[in-house]
């Protein structure tokens, strides 16, 4: 699990915004060119309420290449942590 805000989430943007910081974490400031979001969404849980940012981010990986890759966090809306990710 890794801490990336510790700032409570309440609003689908707050969302993204978590999202997008640990994507430029993962990947670099100057890799990470492009970075869209399809879904986000709110969602209960019996233990634990999330929320799911679901989109795409474009990386740069050399001089005229890059990749497209499809991402999906589970945010902790409380704490602000990624507690989940699948890139």
């Amino acid at each position: 699990m890794i801490q990336m805000s510790g700032v409570r989430v309440d609003d689908a943007t707050s969302a993204q915004a978590v999202a997008k910081r640990f994507l430029v974490s993962q990947f670099g400031s100057n890799r990470v060119k492009e970075v869209t979001f399809s879904r986000s969404w709110y969602q209960t849980g019996a233990q634990k309420d999330i929320w799911e940012v679901e989109g795409d981010v474009v990386v740069k990986k050399g001089w005229f290449s890059k990749d497209h890759i499809h991402f999906k966090f589970q945010i902790d809306p409380v704490t602000g942590r990624v507690i989940a990710f699948e890139v």
